[in-house]
């Protein structure tokens, strides 16, 4: 059975001593994990919830966060993980779309509940996480621990059933409840100990939501292969550096901004990181400069991702002995690349017109295999639109080079159409982040009369420096067609930014009558 309760179960059996958690001065053996995770489950099920229903939890990245993964879905229940960033309204809008029976909440986040609280009528039952004063009829979490049996439920789940609805990110719209069975956690926690060659020396570091699939995937690796896993409930350089030095953490994920904190941590007062052998990062496209000075930095340790909540995990991975190799031969360009396919995916590029891959084609990626979620939950036709005949079409531009590397290009709701000319943001954003002043940057496509869209760029100047759309102009000239460039520039101090790196594209185009603002029209 591939189900999340045989992964825990495995490593029961050969590893019950060994720690499993570790958060702050909390750590728990997979023994008590797992009594942890039954007597939630059996809680759950003795207030009378019943197979099916949804069960949300609101709380940063926790031991009860990762417990909720296991207890919920081995009780025959589907999980919600909410993002803890999301603002009231938000919030709402998911537990009413999943129609959860059940919330778990830290006591934290109670303000936020508060503004809301009279909408939500179709939850049944609260349960607060911590030792404020409880509620009138809500129940407590520990309490409810230490009254439950602590075994497996009866209810015994299987591999196709769903055991969570993971919310898409909403970059480019309303969040969708991505359906997400026992078999598709197991593949995760699986393909992640094998693609990373985990040992019984091993330990992970959760550095990115456990709400998202980045922070996920090192959940289920360590709970796969029965080794610690360390989770941090907020990202600090500092913190992450201390905790590696510490625990001698080995392997972990980043969010791709992450990286290139690392590279800018002061080398003088950087702990040891020595232990580290295989740290993804995924989330968003890499600047190839800064991929690369992390390698100087750290060395032939990071392994680039690229996936999505659909796929539950990885699609294509840069592995270690690729970018040794490209480099060896003196071929910098692989740093741009997201890889080859991950274990048990299969992925492709196609065009509408031409639905065979084919080597420098620009085309969407489709991928299908064991990671692939069942569709949205109660969305038909967007199910229908982005699982087709066995593929996910990801919305994601890409090319494949010759030697079979995929290459992303840029989402393709992002294509920029001017004046009858493509243009890919990607391909613009790399070539601003070469220019010495800019910090960061982001190129999207703004109505105009004249050309349909204009390429527009929004820059974040290092402190101390100075940029005019002309001196971007000119600087872009030398290496792309004249159409490409940024006919408009916004100059902001950041971008938005989503838990997991992406920056909120659709959020820059309601910022665009800024005052900072030059024109080239």
């Amino acid at each position: 059975m591939t189900t999340l309760r045989t992964m825990l179960g495995q490593s029961l059996a050969h590893h019950p001593d060994n720690i499993a958690l570790i958060e702050g001065e909390r750590r728990y053996s997979f023994k008590e994990f797992a009594r942890r995770t039954y007597c939630m489950g059996n809680a759950l099920l003795s207030l009378g919830l019943e197979k099916g229903e949804r069960v949300a939890i609101l709380d940063w990245n926790s031991i009860e966060t990762a417990e909720s993964y296991f207890s919920i879905p081995n009780a025959g229940l589907i999980l919600v993980m909410l993002n803890p960033r999301l603002a009231s309204p938000e919030i709402l809008a998911i537990l009413s779309d999943a129609q959860v029976s059940a919330l778990i909440i830290e006591q934290s986040f109670l303000d936020r509940l508060t503004s809301i609280l009279e909408h939500l009528g179709f939850i049944r039952h609260f349960i607060l996480i911590g030792d404020e004063a409880l509620p009138r009829g809500w129940h407590r979490y520990e309490t409810l621990i230490a009254e439950a049996a602590p075994e497996a439920s009866r209810t015994e789940p299987g591999g196709e059933d769903l055991a969570a609805l993971m919310y898409t990110s909403g970059t480019t719209g309303t969040p969708k409840g991505c359906m997400v069975t026992h078999r598709n956690f197991f593949h995760v926690g699986q393909s992640m100990s094998c693609e990373l060659e985990m040992t019984e020396d091993d330990k992970g570091i959760i550095t990115t939501p456990v709400f998202h699939a980045s922070g996920m995937v090192v959940l289920m690796n360590g709970i796969y292969s029965g080794v610690p896993t360390v989770i941090m409930p907020r990202w600090d350089t500092l913190d992450f550096l201390h905790l590696v030095e510490k625990y001698r953490i080995t392997t972990g994920v980043l969010a791709t901004p992450m990286l290139l904190y690392l590279t800018q941590f002061s080398r003088e007062a950087c702990p040891s990181t020595k232990s580290l052998r295989k740290l993804l990062f995924a989330g968003a496209p890499v600047v190839p400069a800064v991929f690369q000075k992390a390698i100087e930095r750290f060395g032939n340790i990071f392994v680039h991702a690229f996936g999505t909540t659909e796929t539950v995990g990885a699609i294509c991975i840069l592995r270690q002995e690729s970018v040794a190799q490209a480099l060896r031969d003196g071929d910098t360009q692989i740093l741009s690349s997201c890889g080859k396919a991950y274990m048990d995916m299969s992925v492709q590029v196609v065009t509408e017109f031409n639905p065979s891959p084919g080597a420098d084609n620009i085309g969407e990626i489709r991928v299908r295999g064991a990671g692939i979620a069942r569709g949205y939950w109660n969305k038909g036709p967007e199910t229908r639109d982005a699982f087709r005949d066995g593929w996910f079409y990801t919305g994601d531009l890409g090319r494949v080079d010759d030697k079979g590397f995929i290459y992303i290009i840029g989402r393709k709701k992002d294509v920029i159409i001017t004046g009858a000319e493509n243009v890919f943001p990607a391909e613009l954003e790399k070539i601003l982040h070469t220019h010495p002043a800019i910090k960061e940057a982001a190129v999207i496509g703004l109505d105009n009369a004249k050309w349909g869209e204009i390429v527009t760029a929004f820059v974040v100047l290092r402190e101390g420096t100075s940029l005019s759309l002309e001196q971007i102009v000119a600087f872009c000239r030398e290496n792309v067609a004249g159409y490409k460039v940024p006919k408009k520039a916004f100059f902001i101090d950041t971008l938005p930014i989503s838990s997991t790196g992406k920056i909120l594209k659709n959020r820059l185009k309601e910022q665009f009558t800024c005052k900072s603002i030059y024109n080239l029209t």
